[in-house]
C-alpha cells in the first residue's frame, strides 16, 4: 500500500490516493488448446481510493480495462509510443479519477498468447469480421505467428468474462470500499475500451457509464446487443482523427447506430493525434465543443452519474 501526494495546484484533484495492488477477483481458465493443458490463473486488480477525512460509503467509481490489441498490456501499465504520440496508462486515470473523489480499479484480464478458455457468455458473432490490422503488428512485433479466427475470439470473449466477473467482485466489497454501486462506470483504452462495451452491452452487466478510449465494436454486435427492449448505459466514445483504421472508419457509424436504438451516446474526436494520444490532447466533443480527453470523461460522468 502506498500514498502519492496531489498536485496542489490543481483544485479539481484534491485528494491524496491509497492504492492497493494485486488483489485476486477470481481466476480463469488458460492454456485452452495447449498440449499440456488447461490451468487456472489468478485474475488481479489495483484499487485506488482517495484519501478521505471521514469514512465514506456513496463514491463513485470507475473501472478500467488496458489496450493492447489483447495480447500484451498491464494493469499497471499499457502505454505506448513516444512523446508526444504516447498514451496515458489506463493506471494513470485511475489514479488521477481517485484524486477527483472517485474509487478506480484498474483490472487484470486473460490475453489471446495465453489461449484463454471463454465461459458461455458470447459477446462476439462474427469472428471473421475481426479487425485484424493492429492484432497481426503486435503478434509480429511479439514474434508469433498469425492467429486464427479462433483463438482472437477465445480472447475477446475472455476479457469480456473476465472483467464481467471483476464488477460482480467489485459490487460484492462495495460497502467495504465505499462505493456507491449505482454509480459504478467502466471503460478502457483499445482492446479495454472494447471488452468495456462488450460488457455493459453483450454481457449486460449493470453499470452507470462506459467511457472507450478508441474502442470499437462490430456493427452486426451492435445490432445483435440493441435489439432488446432494455435500457443501456450512457456512453462516451472518444476516437483520433489518425486512429487505428477500423477505430476511425467506424467510430461514426458506431455513434450513430447508437443513437438509432435510442442509446445516449456522445463522441469527442482527438484532433490530429494517432491511436496513441495523452490524456491533456485537444478534442472536441460533438455537440460541446473545446475539450481535452480526460475533461471530456471528466465531464461526462459528471453528468450521467451525479452525485
Amino acid at each position: 500500500m502506498n500514498t502519492t501526494p496531489p498536485g496542489a495546484s490543481n483544485p479539481s484533484k484534491p485528494y491524496q490516493v491509497q492504492v492497493r495492488r494485486d488483489i485476486v477477483y477470481g481466476t480463469g481458465v488458460v492454456g485452452a488448446g495447449i498440449d499440456r493443458g488447461t490451468a487456472l490463473r489468478e485474475l488481479k486488480l489495483d484499487l485506488y481510493q482517495p484519501v478521505l477525512n471521514t469514512p465514506a460509503h456513496d463514491r463513485p467509481a470507475l473501472v478500467m480495462a488496458f489496450g493492447g490489441a489483447f495480447h500484451r498490456g498491464s494493469k499497471e501499465d499499457d502505454a505506448y509510443g513516444d512523446e508526444p504520440r504516447r498514451n496515458n496508462s489506463v493506471a494513470w486515470y485511475c489514479h488521477e479519477f481517485a484524486r477527483r473523489g472517485y474509487v478506480a480499479c484498474s483490472i487484470d484480464y486473460r490475453l489471446v498468447p495465453e489461449d484463454p478458455q471463454p465461459g458461455n457468455t458470447p459477446v462476439t458473432f462474427s469472428p471473421k469480421s475481426f479487425p485484424r490490422s493492429r492484432v497481426d503488428v503486435v503478434r509480429k512485433i511479439m514474434g508469433l505467428p498469425k492467429a486464427s479466427d479462433d483463438l482472437l475470439w477465445r480472447g475477446v470473449e475472455a476479457a469480456s468474462d473476465d472483467m464481467a466477473l471483476a464488477l460482480r467482485y467489485i459490487k460484492a466489497q462495495s460497502a467495504e470500499w465505499g462505493i456507491d454501486p449505482q454509480r459504478l462506470a467502466i471503460g478502457g483504452f483499445s482492446a479495454g475500451a472494447r471488452t468495456a462495451l462488450n460488457v455493459a452491452l453483450g454481457e449486460k452487466e449493470p453499470v452507470a457509464a462506459v467511457i472507450a478510449l478508441s474502442g470499437y465494436m462490430d456493427a452486426q454486435d451492435i445490432e445483435q446487443h440493441t435489439a432488446s427492449s432494455q435500457s443501456f448505459p450512457p456512453l462516451l466514445l472518444i476516437s483520433a482523427e489518425n486512429d487505428l483504421d477500423y477505430v476511425a472508419r467506424h467510430t461514426p457509424d458506431m455513434v450513430a447506430r447508437f443513437r438509432a436504438h435510442g442509446l445516449h451516446c456522445e463522441h469527442v474526436k482527438v484532433s490530429g493525434a494517432t491511436h496513441f494520444y495523452p490524456a491533456n490532447s485537444p478534442a472536441v466533443h460533438d455537440s460541446l465543443g473545446a475539450t481535452t480527453v480526460e475533461y471530456a470523461m471528466a465531464a461526462f460522468l459528471e453528468r450521467v452519474m451525479p452525485a
